[in-house]
């Protein structure tokens, strides 16, 4: 039972850190972003699950646990070295944080695989991971207008998911 609520956390906490880094640049968000993430975090983690139900006895799940956080802290420094005032944290030619999500969310799914969780599961983690990206703008926005002034005001998000993927190692 422990296990798919620390699943679903995290989940949640990265919609939620997706969410306020996709409202960190001075453009409005449009919901075609909302849309294409959501549909990438479903395909990837489905992928990933059919990948991880034929590595059922292969794989140790403290080890999928251990490369998933390790990637969530790759991604957290990566976004500390690629944030520009402007455009935000995804540029349009930069590949890099793009591939450590993909990988995040295949790994994701791959880990509910060896776990035995099935088609339910994916779609209701991506349900929570999509109306986590949701909250995530919706909470950035609010701590954009009470922090305007300050410029690690865009880095919130990703305090909450250090925060998580330290209890998801524990």
């Amino acid at each position: 039972m422990w296990v798919i609520i620390i699943m679903f956390i995290f989940v949640c906490t990265f919609g939620i850190t997706l969410g306020g880094l996709l409202a960190a640049p001075r453009e409005s968000i449009k919901p075609l972003h909302l849309f294409l993430f959501s549909l990438f975090f479903l395909f990837l983690a489905y992928i990933g699950m059919i990948t991880g139900m034929f590595f059922t006895g292969w794989i140790s799940i403290r080890l999928i646990e251990i490369v998933l956080s390790i990637l969530a802290l790759l991604f957290i420094v990566a976004c500390f070295s690629r944030y520009h005032p402007t455009l935000g944290f995804f540029h349009p030619e930069d590949k890099i944080l793009l591939s450590v999500i993909a990988l995040l969310f295949f790994l994701m799914g791959l880990e509910w695989g060896v776990l035995g969780y099935r088609t339910f599961f994916t779609l209701t983690a991506s349900f929570l991971f999509t109306a986590a990206l949701g909250l995530g703008i919706f909470i950035q926005l609010q701590i954009k207008q009470v922090f305007w002034r300050q410029s690690y005001a865009s880095y919130t998000p990703l305090v909450w998911l250090l925060f998580v993927t330290l209890l998801k190692l524990l």
